[in-house]
């Protein structure tokens, strides 16, 4: 299993430490080396489980608990991914 995390190389030319499952940004560095060293101390990203019944069948959440999501392990569903927008097109003139 890998861990989880990619280097990106920004606009300015910069590697960027990304989470492939969060997509949160770990970091921005002159040189791959630097950013490898940097994904070597990070954790390995672990993807949330559905919780399941003793069937298999997959649980669904308690709406009575809201500070609770049961059916995840752990108690808590992922982050949803932001959705990218398009910058407006430029009037011409």
């Amino acid at each position: 299993m890998g861990t989880g995390y990619d280097i990106e190389v920004d606009n300015k030319g910069r590697f960027v430490v990304r989470n492939t499952l969060t997509g949160d940004r770990h970091g921005r560095f002159l040189n791959s080396r630097e950013a490898n060293n940097r994904i070597g101390g990070l954790p390995d990203a672990v993807a949330p489980k559905r919780a399941r019944k003793s069937d298999g069948t997959l649980k669904g959440d308690d709406p009575a608990t809201p500070e609770v999501n049961e059916a995840w392990k752990g108690g808590k569903a992922p982050k949803k991914a932001a959705k990218k927008r398009k910058a407006p097109a430029k009037k011409k003139k």
